[in-house]
């Protein structure tokens, strides 16, 4: 397994930057033949003298070649770096500039260091690489030494303040190591930043903006233009704590001096000016909006058009951009450019575009989201068009990438073998995973504290009876409005609930009703007690005997809580021997709802849980994909709610039954500025922490006693009482122990005696 992939720009334009060839040539000599770690050459459209000889080279020390066409273009750095990011396979990326060189333990202590510091396990963590930049004199003392002991020999003439050999020390540098896939959702480094310069600060800035585990620091939009600062001021001090794990375990890189030609396309001074001044309207700019550059993609799928309906950056695009990289290029298009309206029909543009723009596949965000959708969602599946759909699942933090149809319609459903039981090992994390859902999960909608089934039916004051749980759900919801089933209609289900109330009261039932949590009222409803909006479904379910819907998700938790559950329309979840699917037949007169009524009560079904953990599984590891989602809400204009998902965080990817990637689900904890980390800054910080505290204090209002005195914090007496014993124990430990009060401690006076 490929653990890290490390690319390596070059060009070679002109015959002047020849020495770029030579010092590539010289490092391809010192990188290793590591198992775990491949190089790759990105050749930025260079001569075709160099490429031809570069692509030998890398043969021979068996090293990725990449050649990109980027002839008549001024070299950018970031764009070289990504489109070799694009073609690599690690888990994890870097990037090893030419001029760069490293001792021979380097990559196996960034390896361990990989491992130790949860890259790839944890999504966002990122680390970097410090540098020690060589002066020209430097520089040629350091290539006539062949030895692996130079490293540590100009590392420690710095320390000292020996400068002849030393132009500078950054304690952060482009040497960066990130999940590739993470990199590649985020769209790499912003093009905007085109040549030579603070390319890499702008994509630093986004990602310790992901991540969120680093304080920022005190007049972060300030460059101070150096590293050898001890303020935590600017944003050098903070980005320097991403290499600080790197530095702590001697692991740095060292930079050749080189001249800088002027005839390169790289080394621009107006492209250098430009991109300094940008970068802090970057950075303002992506801490209100948090917008990426578009998503890079594999580059097997480079080539892969897909069709999504959604503007660039919208926010149903951006819960997507975990998933661009592995689909292919979205081409975004609004659908009701190619719809008449008039004719209710696609328009014949709609199909040609298909064909120009060699679209592949098409992604749906919701197939019966509007007409429009509807009509190319039935096309694709009547010409056998690739598409997937992308939908939230039923369980928490589940979504779904469906390519054989959506919710009930879909065939993914239809595929689970139940003459095959889980092994022992599935069994048991399958019931772990339902523990922990129904006890510790959130649910998909807010809900009131829980208090417990009991606690529940104490509150409703419901005492000896049965209990059915309807769970309403949305009308204008698409499960509802295209996945009714025989029920036909919301109001037709509530008005069949209503009769069948009257009846099961006679058999000593009470019915609750539990209104959807962003519906801001209800129909009517004459037989039935309508709980609280606070009530928690799962104290609901808890405490019924049975559950009846129309195909709520509730659905999905009726059937992990064993409940049995009455379906009236069409449910993806559907089991026979798990649930009940309740036919037209059944409630189409008054004597089928009394027959109805009687086999809730009495004749009530069986969860067959063998199944119901055969489906769970399924979903949880070969259907489901989780992802941590960010949603805000909208009052719509019949002043009902709507929530709108505006990023997801994904953090298992299953694509086709197969997972693609899975990292730890739970946030990596924030670093504190009391760290070891930030040892550098400790004077600086604490010194802010005293005048911030000094302030604080010298503005509150002090309180008087009767006798005009001020009055010292409650608190103060007993510090100042803890302190005195504490002294007293370092001056004198057995008369410590010899004056107190509590006979057991005055024992210990023993072990102290002169």
């Amino acid at each position: 397994m490929i653990k890290l992939s490390v690319i390596i720009p070059f060009r070679c334009e002109n015959f002047a930057s020849d020495y770029l060839y030579v010092r590539l040539k010289e490092l391809l000599t010192i990188i290793p033949h590591h198992g775990e770690i491949e190089f790759l050459v990105v050749d930025s459209g260079s001569l075709p003298e160099y490429s031809e000889k570069l692509r030998k080279l890398c043969e021979g020390k068996s090293v990725t070649y990449i050649y990109q066409d980027t002839v008549g273009k001024p070299f950018s750095l970031g764009g070289c770096r990504d489109y070799g990011v694009q073609y690599s396979k690690g888990n994890a990326i870097s990037f090893l500039d030419v001029d760069l060189r490293m001792s021979s333990s380097f990559w196996n202590g960034l390896l361990q260091l990989i491992d130790n510091w949860g890259i790839s396990k944890y999504k966002k963590s990122f680390l970097a690489v410090p540098c020690l930049y060589l002066t020209q004199e430097g520089t040629e003392k350091f290539l006539l030494d062949e030895s692996d002991a130079k490293y540590n020999q100009f590392y420690l003439e710095y320390l000292q303040g020996q400068m002849d050999n030393v132009e500078s020390f950054a304690t952060c540098s482009s040497v960066m190591i990130v999940d590739r896939l993470h990199y590649l959702s985020i769209g790499g480094h912003n093009p905007e930043f085109n040549g030579h310069g603070y390319e890499d600060f702008e994509l630093y800035h986004r990602l310790m903006v992901e991540e969120n585990i680093i304080p920022r620091s005190n007049n972060y939009f300030k460059d101070t233009k150096t590293w050898n600062t001890y303020t935590y001021n600017g944003f050098r001090s903070q980005m320097s704590i991403i290499a600080r794990p790197a530095l702590a375990l001697n692991l740095m890189v060292f930079h050749l001096w080189h001249p800088r030609p002027k005839q390169s396309s790289f080394y621009n001074p107006k492209r250098l000016a430009e991109n300094r001044e940008r970068i802090f309207k970057a950075f303002n700019e992506f801490d209100k909006n948090k917008k990426h550059p578009k998503p890079l993609v594999y580059s097997k799928k480079n080539d892969t058009n897909i069709l999504y309906f959604a503007p660039l950056n919208s926010n149903s695009f951006n819960c997507l951009r975990d998933i661009f990289p592995l689909l292919g290029n979205p081409i975004c298009i609004n659908e009701f450019d190619y719809y008449d309206v008039d004719s209710k029909e696609l328009k014949a543009s709609f199909f040609e575009m298909i064909k120009l723009l060699g679209i592949k596949k098409i992604i749906f965000p919701n197939p019966y989201g509007n007409e429009v959708r509807i009509s190319i969602f039935k096309w694709c599946r009547e010409n056998s068009f690739p598409y997937i759909v992308f939908e939230r699942g039923a369980l928490p933090d589940s979504w779904f990438l469906d390519d054989k149809g959506f919710n009930a319609d879909s065939d993914s459903y239809k595929v689970i073998d139940y003459s095959q039981k889980l092994n022992d090992f599935e069994l048991q994390n399958t019931k772990k995973y339902i523990f922990d859902s129904v006890n510790y999960f959130d649910s998909l909608e807010s809900q009131g504290a829980r208090i417990g089934g009991e606690a529940l039916l104490s509150k409703l004051k419901i005492s000896g009876k049965k209990v059915l749980f309807v769970p309403l759900q949305r009308p204008s919801d698409t499960v509802i409005k295209y996945f009714c089933g025989d029920i036909g209609t919301y109001e037709n289900f509530i008005s069949v609930i209503d009769k069948l109330a009257t009846h099961l009261k006679g058999y000593g039932w009470e019915i609750l009703v539990k209104k959807h949590p962003l519906e801001t009222e209800i129909m009517e409803l004459e037989n039935v007690l309508v709980v609280p909006e606070d009530t928690h479904f799962l104290d609901l379910l808890e405490a019924c005997d049975a559950v009846t819907l129309i195909n709520s998700g509730v659905g999905i938790y009726a059937m992990m809580m064993q409940k049995p559950c009455y379906i009236f329309g069409d449910a993806f979840y559907q089991i026979d021997d798990v649930n009940y699917e309740v036919k037209k037949i059944e409630y189409m007169n008054e004597n089928k709802i009394i027959d109805l009524a009687h086999k809730i009560s009495v004749d009530s079904i069986q969860v067959d849980t063998d199944k119901m953990y055969k489906f769970i599984h399924y979903l949880v590891n070969d259907f489901y994909s989780f992802g941590k989602s960010q949603v805000k809400t909208r009052v719509e204009p019949d002043n009902s709610l709507r929530s709108i998902t505006t990023n997801i965080d994904f953090y298992k990817i299953v694509l086709n039954n197969k997972l693609i990637k899975e990292y730890i689900s739970s946030d990596r904890p924030a670093l504190l500025t009391s760290t070891p980390l930030f040892e550098r800054f400790s004077l600086d910080i604490i010194s802010k922490k005293k005048n911030s505290s000094s302030q604080v204090a010298a503005s509150k209002t002090v309180n008087y006693n009767s006798r005009n005195k001020a009055q010292a914090p409650k608190d103060e007496g007993k510090i100042n009482t803890v302190l005195r014993k504490i002294n007293k124990f370092k001056r004198d430990p057995y008369k410590f122990f010899e004056d107190a009060g509590n006979s057991n401690l005055r024992k210990l006076r023993v072990f102290f005696e002169k």
